[in-house]
Protein backbone atom coordinates (compact mmCIF):
# COMPACT_ATOMS: atom_id res chain seq x y z
CA UNK A 1 0.00 0.00 0.00
CA UNK A 2 2.80 2.40 0.88
CA UNK A 3 4.55 1.78 -2.47
CA UNK A 4 1.28 2.39 -4.32
CA UNK A 5 0.61 5.68 -2.53
CA UNK A 6 4.21 6.80 -3.13
CA UNK A 7 3.83 6.10 -6.83
CA UNK A 8 0.53 7.93 -7.13
CA UNK A 9 1.96 10.92 -5.24
CA UNK A 10 5.04 11.08 -7.46
CA UNK A 11 3.02 10.84 -10.66
CA UNK A 12 0.59 13.48 -9.42
CA UNK A 13 3.51 15.84 -8.84
CA UNK A 14 4.79 15.13 -12.34
CA UNK A 15 1.39 15.91 -13.87
CA UNK A 16 1.19 19.26 -12.06
CA UNK A 17 4.63 20.38 -13.22
CA UNK A 18 4.49 18.89 -16.69
CA UNK A 19 2.43 21.74 -18.14
CA UNK A 20 4.92 24.28 -16.87
CA UNK A 21 7.76 22.28 -18.39
CA UNK A 22 6.12 22.41 -21.82
CA UNK A 23 6.57 26.17 -21.98
CA UNK A 24 10.34 25.69 -21.78
CA UNK A 25 10.52 23.29 -24.72
CA UNK A 26 11.51 25.95 -27.22
CA UNK A 27 14.33 27.40 -25.15
CA UNK A 28 15.55 23.91 -24.25
CA UNK A 29 15.84 22.97 -27.92
CA UNK A 30 17.65 26.19 -28.65
CA UNK A 31 20.06 25.61 -25.77
CA UNK A 32 20.96 22.25 -27.25
CA UNK A 33 21.75 23.67 -30.68
CA UNK A 34 23.81 26.78 -30.04
CA UNK A 35 27.56 27.25 -30.65
CA UNK A 36 28.02 24.37 -33.10
CA UNK A 37 31.30 23.59 -34.88
CA UNK A 38 31.57 22.61 -38.55
CA UNK A 39 31.11 18.91 -37.78
CA UNK A 40 27.85 19.53 -35.89
CA UNK A 41 29.27 19.12 -32.38
CA UNK A 42 28.93 21.74 -29.65
CA UNK A 43 31.97 23.97 -29.28
CA UNK A 44 31.62 23.94 -25.47
CA UNK A 45 31.51 20.93 -23.15
CA UNK A 46 27.98 19.67 -22.48
CA UNK A 47 27.06 17.53 -19.46
CA UNK A 48 24.75 14.64 -20.22
CA UNK A 49 23.22 12.94 -17.20
CA UNK A 50 22.63 9.23 -17.62
CA UNK A 51 20.48 7.20 -15.23
CA UNK A 52 22.74 4.09 -15.14
CA UNK A 53 25.15 3.16 -12.36
CA UNK A 54 28.59 1.55 -12.34
CA UNK A 55 27.19 -1.98 -12.53
CA UNK A 56 25.74 -1.23 -15.97
CA UNK A 57 28.17 1.44 -17.13
CA UNK A 58 31.71 0.97 -15.85
CA UNK A 59 33.91 3.99 -15.14
CA UNK A 60 36.50 2.91 -17.71
CA UNK A 61 33.83 2.99 -20.43
CA UNK A 62 32.79 6.48 -19.35
CA UNK A 63 36.42 7.58 -19.57
CA UNK A 64 36.76 6.05 -23.05
CA UNK A 65 33.65 7.83 -24.27
CA UNK A 66 34.74 11.20 -22.89
CA UNK A 67 38.15 10.81 -24.51
CA UNK A 68 36.56 10.14 -27.90
CA UNK A 69 33.94 12.86 -27.36
CA UNK A 70 35.75 15.74 -25.63
CA UNK A 71 32.71 18.01 -26.00
CA UNK A 72 30.58 15.78 -23.70
CA UNK A 73 30.91 15.05 -20.00
CA UNK A 74 28.97 12.03 -18.77
CA UNK A 75 27.44 12.27 -15.32
CA UNK A 76 25.98 9.06 -13.87
CA UNK A 77 22.92 9.58 -11.68
CA UNK A 78 21.69 6.13 -10.61
CA UNK A 79 18.45 6.29 -8.63
CA UNK A 80 15.35 4.26 -7.84
CA UNK A 81 11.94 4.77 -9.45
CA UNK A 82 10.44 7.03 -6.79
CA UNK A 83 13.52 9.28 -6.62
CA UNK A 84 13.51 9.48 -10.40
CA UNK A 85 9.88 10.63 -10.37
CA UNK A 86 10.79 13.28 -7.80
CA UNK A 87 13.71 14.47 -9.98
CA UNK A 88 11.39 14.75 -12.97
CA UNK A 89 8.87 16.70 -10.90
CA UNK A 90 11.63 19.04 -9.74
CA UNK A 91 12.80 19.67 -13.31
CA UNK A 92 16.12 17.94 -12.71
CA UNK A 93 15.64 14.72 -14.66
CA UNK A 94 18.54 12.84 -16.28
CA UNK A 95 18.90 13.31 -20.03
CA UNK A 96 18.88 9.52 -20.49
CA UNK A 97 16.44 7.72 -18.22
CA UNK A 98 16.77 4.06 -17.27
CA UNK A 99 13.50 2.21 -17.89
CA UNK A 100 13.34 -0.60 -15.36
CA UNK A 101 11.10 -2.63 -17.68
CA UNK A 102 9.84 -1.99 -21.20
CA UNK A 103 6.36 -2.69 -19.86
CA UNK A 104 6.58 0.74 -18.19
CA UNK A 105 7.32 2.54 -21.48
CA UNK A 106 3.69 3.52 -22.32
CA UNK A 107 3.49 5.18 -18.89
CA UNK A 108 6.40 7.47 -19.80
CA UNK A 109 5.02 8.18 -23.28
CA UNK A 110 1.47 9.11 -22.31
CA UNK A 111 2.82 11.45 -19.65
CA UNK A 112 5.01 13.24 -22.19
CA UNK A 113 8.32 12.22 -20.60
CA UNK A 114 9.84 10.30 -23.55
CA UNK A 115 11.37 11.92 -26.62
CA UNK A 116 10.21 10.45 -29.94
CA UNK A 117 13.44 8.94 -31.30
CA UNK A 118 12.04 7.81 -34.66
CA UNK A 119 13.91 10.44 -36.73
CA UNK A 120 17.15 9.65 -34.90
CA UNK A 121 16.86 5.90 -35.55
CA UNK A 122 15.92 6.48 -39.19
CA UNK A 123 19.15 8.40 -39.85
CA UNK A 124 21.45 6.37 -37.58
CA UNK A 125 24.52 4.62 -38.93
CA UNK A 126 24.63 2.48 -35.80
CA UNK A 127 21.09 1.09 -35.53
CA UNK A 128 19.57 -0.88 -38.40
CA UNK A 129 15.92 -1.94 -38.13
CA UNK A 130 16.48 -5.25 -39.91
CA UNK A 131 19.01 -6.19 -37.20
CA UNK A 132 16.58 -5.69 -34.30
CA UNK A 133 15.37 -8.60 -32.18
CA UNK A 134 11.68 -8.67 -31.06
CA UNK A 135 12.24 -6.95 -27.70
CA UNK A 136 13.06 -3.68 -29.50
CA UNK A 137 9.41 -3.38 -30.53
CA UNK A 138 8.44 -3.01 -26.88
CA UNK A 139 10.00 0.44 -27.05
CA UNK A 140 7.45 1.46 -29.68
CA UNK A 141 4.11 2.90 -28.69
CA UNK A 142 1.17 4.13 -30.76
CA UNK A 143 -0.62 6.87 -28.83
CA UNK A 144 -3.59 6.85 -31.23
CA UNK A 145 -4.44 3.19 -30.68
CA UNK A 146 -2.85 2.65 -27.27
CA UNK A 147 -0.82 -0.21 -28.75
CA UNK A 148 2.64 -1.18 -27.53
CA UNK A 149 4.83 -2.76 -30.18
CA UNK A 150 3.88 -0.46 -33.07
CA UNK A 151 4.20 3.23 -33.82
CA UNK A 152 7.05 5.64 -33.03
CA UNK A 153 10.11 4.30 -31.21
CA UNK A 154 10.93 5.96 -27.91
CA UNK A 155 13.80 3.90 -26.54
CA UNK A 156 15.90 0.77 -26.77
CA UNK A 157 16.62 -2.32 -24.62
CA UNK A 158 19.94 -2.57 -22.81
CA UNK A 159 19.46 -6.34 -22.74
CA UNK A 160 16.55 -8.70 -22.28
CA UNK A 161 15.52 -12.30 -21.75
CA UNK A 162 12.56 -14.53 -22.41
CA UNK A 163 11.71 -14.43 -18.72
CA UNK A 164 9.14 -17.22 -18.51
CA UNK A 165 11.33 -20.07 -19.70
CA UNK A 166 12.36 -22.77 -17.21
CA UNK A 167 15.68 -23.71 -15.69
CA UNK A 168 15.84 -27.13 -14.09
CA UNK A 169 18.33 -29.15 -12.06
CA UNK A 170 18.96 -32.52 -13.71
CA UNK A 171 20.34 -34.06 -10.51
CA UNK A 172 17.14 -33.38 -8.59
CA UNK A 173 15.07 -35.01 -11.32
CA UNK A 174 17.40 -38.03 -11.39
CA UNK A 175 17.20 -38.42 -7.61
CA UNK A 176 13.40 -38.32 -7.77
CA UNK A 177 13.27 -40.78 -10.67
CA UNK A 178 11.27 -38.29 -12.73
CA UNK A 179 11.76 -37.53 -16.42
CA UNK A 180 13.05 -33.95 -16.85
CA UNK A 181 11.20 -31.41 -19.01
CA UNK A 182 11.55 -31.55 -22.77
CA UNK A 183 13.98 -28.91 -24.01
CA UNK A 184 12.00 -28.31 -27.20
CA UNK A 185 8.30 -28.83 -26.48
CA UNK A 186 6.54 -26.85 -23.73
CA UNK A 187 4.52 -28.25 -20.85
CA UNK A 188 1.08 -26.91 -20.07
CA UNK A 189 0.76 -24.80 -16.95
CA UNK A 190 -1.16 -27.60 -15.25
CA UNK A 191 1.56 -30.11 -16.08
CA UNK A 192 4.10 -27.70 -14.60
CA UNK A 193 2.10 -27.42 -11.37
CA UNK A 194 1.66 -31.18 -11.10
CA UNK A 195 5.37 -31.72 -11.70
CA UNK A 196 6.30 -29.07 -9.13
CA UNK A 197 4.13 -30.78 -6.52
CA UNK A 198 5.92 -34.09 -7.09
CA UNK A 199 9.32 -32.44 -6.66
CA UNK A 200 8.44 -30.53 -3.49
CA UNK A 201 9.83 -32.13 -0.32
CA UNK A 202 9.03 -31.50 3.33
CA UNK A 203 10.96 -32.38 6.44
CA UNK A 204 9.52 -31.84 9.90
CA UNK A 205 6.60 -29.90 8.46
CA UNK A 206 8.91 -27.48 6.60
CA UNK A 207 9.74 -27.37 2.90
CA UNK A 208 13.26 -28.68 2.32
CA UNK A 209 13.07 -28.64 -1.47
CA UNK A 210 10.88 -26.49 -3.69
CA UNK A 211 9.38 -27.82 -6.90
CA UNK A 212 9.20 -24.42 -8.59
CA UNK A 213 10.47 -20.93 -7.77
CA UNK A 214 9.73 -17.71 -9.63
CA UNK A 215 12.56 -15.26 -10.29
CA UNK A 216 10.50 -12.12 -9.77
CA UNK A 217 8.96 -12.85 -6.40
CA UNK A 218 6.72 -15.41 -4.80
CA UNK A 219 5.45 -18.47 -6.64
CA UNK A 220 1.96 -17.01 -6.43
CA UNK A 221 -0.54 -14.95 -8.41
CA UNK A 222 0.79 -11.75 -9.93
CA UNK A 223 0.01 -9.55 -12.90
CA UNK A 224 2.88 -10.84 -15.07
CA UNK A 225 1.93 -14.50 -14.80
CA UNK A 226 -1.81 -13.95 -15.19
CA UNK A 227 -1.42 -11.66 -18.21
CA UNK A 228 0.88 -14.20 -19.90
CA UNK A 229 -1.46 -17.13 -19.26
CA UNK A 230 -4.45 -15.15 -20.51
CA UNK A 231 -2.59 -13.80 -23.55
CA UNK A 232 -1.86 -17.36 -24.64
CA UNK A 233 -5.61 -17.83 -25.08
CA UNK A 234 -6.23 -14.40 -26.59
CA UNK A 235 -7.69 -12.91 -23.41
CA UNK A 236 -6.73 -10.37 -20.78
CA UNK A 237 -7.56 -8.80 -17.44
CA UNK A 238 -8.10 -5.55 -19.37
CA UNK A 239 -10.48 -4.34 -22.06
CA UNK A 240 -9.05 -3.83 -25.53
CA UNK A 241 -8.64 -0.08 -25.00
CA UNK A 242 -7.30 -0.61 -21.43
CA UNK A 243 -10.09 1.57 -20.01
CA UNK A 244 -11.43 -1.20 -17.76
CA UNK A 245 -10.15 -4.15 -15.73
CA UNK A 246 -12.19 -7.22 -14.87
CA UNK A 247 -10.72 -9.95 -12.69
CA UNK A 248 -14.15 -11.48 -12.06
CA UNK A 249 -14.29 -13.13 -15.49
CA UNK A 250 -14.40 -16.96 -15.27
CA UNK A 251 -11.08 -17.42 -17.09
CA UNK A 252 -9.34 -15.03 -14.69
CA UNK A 253 -10.82 -16.60 -11.57
CA UNK A 254 -9.79 -20.03 -12.86
CA UNK A 255 -6.19 -18.86 -12.92
CA UNK A 256 -6.49 -17.23 -9.51
CA UNK A 257 -7.63 -20.62 -8.18
CA UNK A 258 -4.62 -22.18 -9.95
CA UNK A 259 -2.16 -19.94 -8.10
CA UNK A 260 -4.04 -20.34 -4.82
CA UNK A 261 -3.51 -24.09 -5.25
CA UNK A 262 0.19 -23.50 -5.93
CA UNK A 263 0.52 -21.57 -2.66
CA UNK A 264 -1.47 -24.13 -0.70
CA UNK A 265 0.86 -26.84 -2.03
CA UNK A 266 3.94 -24.79 -1.06
CA UNK A 267 5.70 -25.58 -4.33
CA UNK A 268 7.75 -22.40 -3.88
CA UNK A 269 8.23 -19.45 -1.52
CA UNK A 270 4.96 -17.59 -1.05
CA UNK A 271 3.21 -15.15 1.33
CA UNK A 272 2.33 -18.02 3.67
CA UNK A 273 5.62 -19.88 3.44
CA UNK A 274 8.16 -17.04 3.47
CA UNK A 275 11.80 -17.65 2.62
CA UNK A 276 14.63 -15.14 3.23
CA UNK A 277 16.32 -16.26 -0.01
CA UNK A 278 15.07 -15.20 -3.41
CA UNK A 279 14.29 -17.93 -5.93
CA UNK A 280 17.64 -17.68 -7.70
CA UNK A 281 19.53 -18.45 -4.49
CA UNK A 282 17.31 -21.42 -3.70
CA UNK A 283 17.87 -22.84 -7.18
CA UNK A 284 21.61 -22.31 -7.23
CA UNK A 285 21.91 -23.98 -3.80
CA UNK A 286 20.05 -27.08 -4.96
CA UNK A 287 16.97 -26.23 -2.91
CA UNK A 288 14.67 -25.89 -5.95
CA UNK A 289 14.08 -28.27 -8.85
CA UNK A 290 12.82 -25.69 -11.34
CA UNK A 291 12.84 -21.94 -11.76
CA UNK A 292 10.84 -19.62 -14.02
CA UNK A 293 13.38 -17.16 -15.41
CA UNK A 294 15.25 -16.13 -18.54
CA UNK A 295 18.63 -16.56 -20.22
CA UNK A 296 20.15 -13.79 -18.06
CA UNK A 297 20.28 -16.31 -15.21
CA UNK A 298 23.07 -18.18 -17.04
CA UNK A 299 25.29 -15.25 -16.07
CA UNK A 300 24.59 -15.85 -12.40
CA UNK A 301 25.21 -19.60 -12.71
CA UNK A 302 28.38 -19.01 -14.71
CA UNK A 303 29.68 -16.57 -12.12
CA UNK A 304 28.82 -18.50 -8.96
CA UNK A 305 31.84 -20.20 -7.38
CA UNK A 306 30.00 -23.47 -6.68
CA UNK A 307 27.57 -23.59 -9.59
CA UNK A 308 30.22 -23.04 -12.27
CA UNK A 309 31.89 -26.30 -11.19
CA UNK A 310 28.84 -28.33 -12.27
CA UNK A 311 27.12 -26.26 -14.96
CA UNK A 312 26.15 -29.39 -16.90
CA UNK A 313 23.65 -30.18 -14.12
CA UNK A 314 21.50 -27.30 -15.33
CA UNK A 315 19.33 -27.05 -18.42
CA UNK A 316 16.57 -24.93 -19.92
CA UNK A 317 13.04 -25.73 -21.09
CA UNK A 318 10.38 -23.70 -22.95
CA UNK A 319 7.90 -21.36 -21.32
CA UNK A 320 4.70 -23.24 -20.33
CA UNK A 321 1.57 -22.82 -22.45
CA UNK A 322 -2.16 -22.90 -21.78
CA UNK A 323 -4.01 -25.92 -23.24
CA UNK A 324 -4.89 -25.16 -26.85
CA UNK A 325 -3.24 -21.77 -26.50
CA UNK A 326 -0.63 -19.93 -28.55
CA UNK A 327 2.96 -20.66 -27.65
CA UNK A 328 4.59 -17.47 -26.40
CA UNK A 329 7.99 -16.76 -24.88
CA UNK A 330 8.00 -13.03 -24.14
CA UNK A 331 10.20 -10.87 -22.02
CA UNK A 332 9.00 -9.67 -18.65
CA UNK A 333 11.45 -6.80 -18.38
CA UNK A 334 13.79 -5.72 -21.22
CA UNK A 335 15.53 -3.05 -19.17
CA UNK A 336 16.45 -0.14 -21.39
CA UNK A 337 16.39 3.60 -21.72
CA UNK A 338 14.70 6.66 -23.17
CA UNK A 339 15.80 10.24 -23.73
CA UNK A 340 13.92 12.69 -21.55
CA UNK A 341 11.60 14.81 -23.68
CA UNK A 342 12.77 18.04 -22.01
CA UNK A 343 16.49 17.45 -22.36
CA UNK A 344 18.32 20.65 -23.21
CA UNK A 345 20.81 18.74 -25.36
CA UNK A 346 18.93 16.19 -27.51
CA UNK A 347 21.69 15.76 -30.12
CA UNK A 348 24.41 15.15 -27.55
CA UNK A 349 22.07 12.89 -25.57
CA UNK A 350 21.48 10.87 -28.74
CA UNK A 351 25.24 10.42 -29.28
CA UNK A 352 25.52 9.01 -25.77
CA UNK A 353 22.40 6.89 -26.30
CA UNK A 354 23.70 5.53 -29.61
CA UNK A 355 27.03 4.61 -28.00
CA UNK A 356 25.59 3.02 -24.85
CA UNK A 357 22.90 0.96 -26.60
CA UNK A 358 24.65 0.35 -29.91
CA UNK A 359 28.40 0.63 -29.31
CA UNK A 360 31.13 -0.97 -27.20
CA UNK A 361 29.02 -1.17 -24.01
CA UNK A 362 26.45 -3.23 -25.96
CA UNK A 363 29.23 -5.53 -27.26
CA UNK A 364 30.55 -6.03 -23.73
CA UNK A 365 27.08 -6.84 -22.39
CA UNK A 366 26.55 -9.49 -25.07
CA UNK A 367 29.89 -11.12 -24.27
CA UNK A 368 29.03 -11.22 -20.56
CA UNK A 369 26.00 -13.45 -21.10
CA UNK A 370 23.94 -11.49 -18.58
CA UNK A 371 20.99 -11.28 -20.97
CA UNK A 372 20.32 -11.29 -24.69
CA UNK A 373 21.46 -8.43 -26.91
CA UNK A 374 18.85 -6.33 -28.69
CA UNK A 375 20.36 -7.03 -32.12
CA UNK A 376 20.79 -10.23 -34.12
CA UNK A 377 24.37 -9.39 -35.08
CA UNK A 378 25.48 -9.48 -31.43
CA UNK A 379 24.18 -13.01 -30.81
CA UNK A 380 27.51 -14.29 -32.11
CA UNK A 381 29.28 -12.47 -29.25
CA UNK A 382 27.49 -14.41 -26.53
CA UNK A 383 29.29 -17.04 -24.40
CA UNK A 384 29.80 -20.26 -26.31
CA UNK A 385 32.84 -21.92 -24.71
CA UNK A 386 31.36 -24.68 -22.52
CA UNK A 387 28.76 -27.37 -23.17
CA UNK A 388 26.43 -25.42 -20.88
CA UNK A 389 26.96 -22.24 -22.90
CA UNK A 390 26.40 -24.04 -26.20
CA UNK A 391 23.22 -25.75 -25.00
CA UNK A 392 21.81 -22.56 -23.44
CA UNK A 393 22.53 -20.54 -26.56
CA UNK A 394 21.05 -23.18 -28.88
CA UNK A 395 17.92 -23.35 -26.73
CA UNK A 396 17.59 -19.57 -26.66
CA UNK A 397 17.98 -19.25 -30.42
CA UNK A 398 15.23 -21.82 -30.91
CA UNK A 399 12.97 -20.07 -28.38
CA UNK A 400 13.39 -16.74 -30.22
CA UNK A 401 10.76 -17.92 -32.71
CA UNK A 402 8.17 -17.43 -29.98
CA UNK A 403 9.39 -14.07 -28.66
CA UNK A 404 7.50 -11.81 -31.05
CA UNK A 405 4.30 -11.66 -29.00
CA UNK A 406 4.04 -9.47 -25.92
CA UNK A 407 2.14 -9.30 -22.67
CA UNK A 408 -0.55 -6.62 -22.78
CA UNK A 409 0.18 -4.35 -19.83
CA UNK A 410 -2.11 -1.43 -19.01
CA UNK A 411 -0.41 1.92 -19.77
CA UNK A 412 -2.36 3.64 -16.99
CA UNK A 413 -1.30 1.32 -14.16
CA UNK A 414 2.32 0.93 -13.11
CA UNK A 415 3.76 -2.47 -12.27
CA UNK A 416 4.28 -1.28 -8.69
CA UNK A 417 0.63 -0.29 -8.33
CA UNK A 418 -0.63 -3.57 -9.79
CA UNK A 419 1.62 -5.56 -7.45
CA UNK A 420 0.30 -3.62 -4.47
CA UNK A 421 -3.27 -4.53 -5.42
CA UNK A 422 -2.44 -8.23 -5.63
CA UNK A 423 -0.62 -8.09 -2.28
CA UNK A 424 -3.43 -6.22 -0.57
CA UNK A 425 -6.44 -8.14 -1.80
CA UNK A 426 -5.27 -11.62 -2.78
CA UNK A 427 -2.91 -12.41 0.09
CA UNK A 428 -5.88 -12.93 2.48
CA UNK A 429 -7.08 -15.73 0.18
CA UNK A 430 -3.88 -17.67 0.86
CA UNK A 431 -4.52 -17.43 4.60
CA UNK A 432 -8.15 -18.51 4.27
CA UNK A 433 -9.38 -15.02 5.25
CA UNK A 434 -11.16 -14.32 1.95
CA UNK A 435 -12.49 -16.13 -1.11
CA UNK A 436 -11.24 -15.92 -4.69
CA UNK A 437 -14.59 -14.45 -5.78
CA UNK A 438 -14.51 -11.72 -3.14
CA UNK A 439 -10.85 -10.86 -3.76
CA UNK A 440 -11.39 -10.71 -7.53
CA UNK A 441 -14.22 -8.23 -7.02
CA UNK A 442 -12.11 -6.01 -4.73
CA UNK A 443 -9.13 -6.13 -7.08
CA UNK A 444 -11.32 -5.17 -10.02
CA UNK A 445 -12.75 -2.14 -8.24
CA UNK A 446 -9.37 -0.84 -7.09
CA UNK A 447 -7.73 -1.51 -10.43
CA UNK A 448 -10.43 0.51 -12.21
CA UNK A 449 -9.93 3.42 -9.80
CA UNK A 450 -6.21 3.42 -10.68
CA UNK A 451 -6.95 3.22 -14.40
CA UNK A 452 -9.22 6.24 -14.21
CA UNK A 453 -6.64 8.15 -12.14
CA UNK A 454 -3.96 7.25 -14.68
CA UNK A 455 -6.14 8.40 -17.56
CA UNK A 456 -6.90 11.67 -15.77
CA UNK A 457 -3.20 12.32 -15.19
CA UNK A 458 -2.42 11.55 -18.82
CA UNK A 459 -5.32 13.65 -20.08
CA UNK A 460 -6.84 10.65 -21.84
CA UNK A 461 -10.56 10.59 -22.63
Amino acid sequence: MRKWMTWITAIAIVSVLFAAGCSNAGTSEQAGNDAKTSDGKSSGKVTIKINFGDAELAKNLVAEFEKENPDIKLEQVPTDYNKLMAMIAAGNAPDIIRVIAATELPNYVIKGMALDLTPYFETSDVFKADDFLPAVNLYKYDMATGTQGTGPIYGFPKDWSQDFTLFYNKKIFEAAGIEPPDTAEPMTWQQLLDLAKKLTKKEGGKVSQYGLVYYNGHTAANQDLLLLQLAQTGKSIYSEDFSQADLTKPEVKELLHYWADAVKSNIGPNPVNQDPDWGGTSFINGKAAMMITGYWYTGLLRGDAKAKEHLDDFSMAPAPVMPGGTRMSPTGAAVGGIIYSKTQHPKEAWRVFEWFFGGKPADDRARSGWGLPATKSRLELMPNATNFDKASLEFTNNELKFADKFIGYNPYVSAQAAAAIFDKHFTPVYFGKDSVDSAADKMTKEMNILIQEGKDIAGAE
